[in-house]
């Protein structure tokens, strides 16, 4: 082949060529490319809004209508809408739409009548479900699934004349605005008195009032149905609260409007009963001046502690108190509970003196266990002395609490101090003087030496023994007093 044939075919070449590359460069763009704003690369279809027309009553025929919308970037082809359910079921066409395509980003409305069932009441909310299927371009499938939520409403009847004004009855009302115990706190088998306050808050007077502790009911009726047996106080619960004295039921009369009264109950607390919050209910059953009877069931809280049993005392007779002088107090505390008991920390206080070693903690006594302090006291004056005891610990509702026990103690005056002969032989100052010691009988010998002392001028008195001083401390001994001499 010459140059000439060579050139002449290469440009035939290119020629038939060029639309083959330009054909596989712009599918290559179109397929890595997306529309602007669009989130998928698929059709996608969702239930833009549906509401059903008019209201829609248990048994009736009414019509569902609805807007499908594609939010993908591809058109949705071969579309089928399936709706179906037990409380909604499909009339006229058996509940399946051909509905066709949607572009991207529109929407098309559908509409379907339905029925509802008889099984459902006024007021409640039945459902329906709808199966969205369909294919993209590529006739890939998709599906959606949607749940709808339908209302059923209320009948009204219209009367056949014109319908009296309703006027709507006025009622009495009782409360209970405010209730106590006169025993706080309360203990497991413990006797109380409950006293509550009932009010009128209604707009009509409340007629033959009765309480019911417990709860309880008007003859076992129905409220607004008033029949034949007085009031039933028997169904209610006493398993942690029970009446004493009385029964659970007390007539409290008429009540005016806004008119209050105040009622009371003995009550026990049962032994088995274990610390803790405890609802109680009471019942307020009355009649209105027509007749009509009420019962109105209202709730109060009652606490039941379980607090130490301790006893606060001396283990010992305290030495007997003088006022200046420190003298010891053996106090003790004693769990007279079957069960351990975990204190806090034992103290005791006065106005009449200065405590030393007065506080000390306890923690775990044992059921019968006790626990000791020796304290000591300098009473400042003579007379009685009050001594305060206090034990902490922490309640079952984990709350501080204190347990205080008076204790007394009788304080002397103070020993007498007397000036000495020479200042108490400390130098300068008062002291006690000390009584001597017993002197024993003066022998025929001792006398005879005693005279012939006198003759020649010496001392002749009896020897009186030196006395140790007993107290206070630094003074030093007495000097013996000599006795007057003897003038032979």
């Amino acid at each position: 082949m010459n140059r000439a044939s060579f050139i002449h075919f290469a440009r035939r070449s290119l020629v038939v060529l060029l639309p083959v590359v330009v054909l596989i460069a712009a599918t290559a763009a179109g397929a890595g490319a997306s529309p602007a704003g669009q989130g998928f690369s698929r059709p996608m279809l969702v239930l833009a809004s549906y509401s059903p027309t008019g209201g829609v009553k248990a048994g009736d025929t009414f019509t569902l209508e609805f807007r499908l919308a594609n939010s993908g970037d591809v058109k949705a082809r071969n579309i089928v809408i399936t709706i179906g359910g037990a409380e909604f079921i499909p009339a006229g066409t058996g509940g399946v739409i051909a509905a066709g395509a949607i572009a991207p980003g529109a929407d098309t409305p559908y509409s379907q009548p339905l029925v509802a069932s008889s099984t459902l009441t006024e007021g409640s909310i039945g459902t329906v479900t709808m199966q969205v299927s369909y294919t993209d371009p590529d006739d890939n499938p998709f599906s959606e699934s949607f749940t709808l939520a339908i209302g059923v409403a209320r009948r009204t009847y219209i009367p056949s004349g014109p319908a009296p004004t309703a006027t709507p009855r006025v009622r009495p009302q009782l409360v209970i605005t405010g209730y106590g115990t006169d025993v706080d706190p309360l203990r497991p088998g413990q006797r109380f008195k409950l006293s509550v306050q009932v009010e009128n808050v209604g707009g009509a007077a409340a007629r033959s009032v009765s309480m019911i502790v417990g709860g309880g009911t008007a003859g076992g009726g129905s409220q607004g149905t008033p029949e034949p047996g007085g009031v039933s106080g028997g169904g209610g619960s006493f398993d942690t609260f029970a009446p004493m004295g009385s029964s659970n039921v007390q007539y409290l009369g008429d009540f005016a409007i806004g008119g209050e009264r105040a009622a009371t109950q003995d009550l026990i607390v049962n032994t088995t009963a274990e610390p803790g919050a405890y609802a109680l209910k009471i019942s307020l059953v009355y009649k209105d001046d027509g007749g009509l009877g009420y019962t109105d069931d209202q709730v109060i809280t009652l606490l039941i502690y379980s607090p130490p049993v301790i006893e606060i005392s001396f283990y010992q007779p305290p030495q007997p108190f003088f006022a200046g002088t420190p003298g010891g107090l053996p106090l003790q505390v004693v769990n007279l509970d079957r069960n351990s008991v975990v204190l806090g920390r034992l103290q005791v206080s006065t106005t009449a003196g200065e405590l030393s070693n007065n506080v000390l903690p306890i923690g775990l006594l044992d059921a019968g266990g006790y626990f000791t302090l020796d304290a000591l006291l300098i009473p400042t004056q003579a007379g009685t002395a009050e001594l305060e005891v206090t034990v902490d610990y922490l309640d079952d509702f984990s709350q501080p609490q204190r347990i205080t026990q008076m204790l007394t103690v009788e304080v002397g005056e103070p020993m007498e101090v007397i000036e000495g002969p020479e200042g108490g032989g400390g130098g300068g100052g008062g002291g006690i003087v000390d009584e001597p010691l017993p002197q024993e009988p003066e022998s025929f010998w001792d006398k005879v030496v005693r005279f012939f002392k006198g003759l020649f001028g010496l001392d002749s008195g009896p020897e009186v023994p030196a006395v140790e001083p007993s107290m206070p401390q630094g003074l030093g001994p007495s000097k013996p007093v000599p006795a007057p001499a003897m003038k032979g």
